[in-house]
This record gives structure tokens, C-alpha cells and sequence, in this order.
């Protein structure tokens, strides 16, 4: 009989104790809070949504590994406030038709409001608890909800299915259903990000990059706030297009300029 090796779990780590008792400060780990220093599926697949909704010391959006390295712990260390704030200013670019003006004007109001968490890690304040509308939902992650929101208030409709959606991965396939899968992303269109486990985020693309290399957002539930920023658009794997009108490809490109940094919007 040949020798094998000892078979046993993993001895728990002191390090992955702390990160779990950081993501669930933040409001990962819905269904429970594990502290056992295991580096387990669940784990991992917190890590990654985490990594999908906030941005490193650099005001870049972390990369989506599941792997926590010294950019993920600094976010992990600094999940809100000031220093998940990439000081972006935003403005419409030429050449929209005028529901998708109207989409970004709406998106841009409540972005100066601003809307953040309160407390954080908590999914929930005045304005956030609006944008799951008659759902009876309150207190999840709400990327999705701010989406259907947005839809609804200036559509006066819900055109994905006619739901105001709770969860990413059943938006999508609402929408790929019924045929509204784009691959030329416009300001005004939906971006999706899916990851396993069920997880996932969501947003609107506001702007384009000139190279069209990257697309600049406004996403819910990103850094406990609602955020404008830029990603890659090679890191998005699906765009889905609610209007379905006559915008064309012709639209300016490049509508994101860095605010000043002194501006009182502290949280």
C-alpha cells in the first residue's frame, strides 16, 4: 500500500481572523459572520464583491481577484469616507438623445447630494431606503435597487422586465431575455459585473474615454456611497441598453474632471 500524505483542514490564520471581522464590519456576510480564520469559498467570494466596490489608495477600482494584498487591506482599512472618494466631477456629454440626458441629470442630483451610508456597512440611510421603492426590502446591498430607481423616476416605468430588481444576476438575464444586451456601451446604458456565488454589481455608464478603452460610472453601494468613477471596460462583462432609442455612437467622449479636493463633501 503506498504512503500517503496526513490529510487535515487548514489551521486558522490570525490575518484571516482580521479579515473577516473587517468584512463583516462592512456588511459582507449576509447570512452569517464566520471568524473561524479559514480562507473558505465565502470568503473569497466577499473578498472579490468587496474589491468590486471600492477603489485603492490611488482612487483606481481594486483589481477583482479575491486575493487580499496590500491595495485590498488598505481598502479593507479604509472602506468609506474621505478616502474612498476619487473627487470626480461629472457633467452629460454632447450629443445624447434626451432620456438619456435626463438619466445622467437625475444620477449627477442625487451624486451631490451626497448619498452615503449611515451608519457604514449598514445599506441603509433616507435616500437609500427610497431607492428600493415598494419592494418591503431595506438594509441588503443596494447597486441594483439605485438602477431600478433611476429607471422608474425618469422613465416612469421599469423596463427590465417591469421589476424593480433586487439582485444583479437576475437583472441580467431579465435583460438578455428580452433582448436588451448591447456591446457599444453609451452614457445612459447599464453595466454588469457577475461574479460566483450569485454576487455581483451594478451601475450606470455615464461617459466613454476617448479610446474607449475605459467607461466612466455612477454606481450605488460603492464605498458605502454612491460613487462616480472610472473602470476599465475590459473588467465589465456585460452593458444592457433600457432605451433601446436612436442614440448613435457620436456622443462627446471624455466627461470626467477631477474636483477640487478642498470641496466640504466629506463623507
Amino acid at each position: 500500500m503506498s504512503k500517503r500524505n496526513q490529510l487535515k483542514r487548514p489551521s486558522p490564520d490570525k490575518d484571516v481572523v482580521a479579515l473577516q471581522h473587517l468584512l463583516s464590519s462592512h456588511g459582507y456576510f449576509s447570512d452569517r459572520i464566520p471568524s473561524h480564520g479559514i480562507f473558505d469559498d465565502i470568503t473569497h467570494e466577499n473578498v472579490s464583491l468587496f474589491q468590486l466596490q471600492h477603489i485603492d489608495a490611488n482612487g483606481k477600482p481594486l483589481t477583482v481577484d479575491g486575493i487580499v494584498g496590500k491595495s485590498t487591506w488598505w481598502a479593507l482599512e479604509n472602506p468609506s469616507g474621505t478616502a474612498q472618494q476619487n473627487h470626480f466631477k461629472a457633467t452629460p456629454p454632447n450629443g445624447l438623445t434626451p432620456k438619456r440626458r435626463q438619466i445622467l441629470q437625475v444620477i449627477l442630483e442625487e451624486h451631490t447630494k451626497p448619498v452615503f451610508e449611515v451608519p457604514d456597512g449598514s445599506n441603509r440611510s433616507i435616500d437609500i431606503d427610497n431607492y428600493w421603492g415598494n419592494t418591503g426590502v431595506i438594509g441588503q446591498p443596494w447597486c441594483c435597487a439605485f438602477v431600478s430607481w433611476i429607471l422608474l423616476e425618469v422613465l416612469g416605468k421599469l423596463p427590465i422586465n417591469g421589476k424593480h430588481h433586487l439582485g444583479v444576476q437576475q437583472m441580467w438575464r431579465d435583460a438578455r431575455r428580452h433582448g436588451l444586451e448591447t456591446n457599444h456601451p453609451k452614457p445612459g446604458d447599464i453595466f454588469i459585473q457577475l461574479k460566483s456565488g450569485g454576487k455581483g454589481h451594478t451601475g450606470f455608464v455615464i461617459g466613454v474615454s476617448p479610446d474607449n478603452k475605459q467607461i466612466y460610472t455612477a454606481e450605488g453601494n460603492c464605498g458605502n456611497r454612491l460613487k462616480v468613477g472610472k473602470r476599465d471596460i475590459n473588467t465589465i462583462q456585460h452593458f444592457i441598453d433600457c432605451l433601446q432609442d436612436e442614440q448613435t455612437l457620436d456622443f462627446e467622449r471624455g466627461n470626467l474632471a477631477v474636483e477640487d479636493v478642498s470641496i466640504d463633501n466629506t463623507r
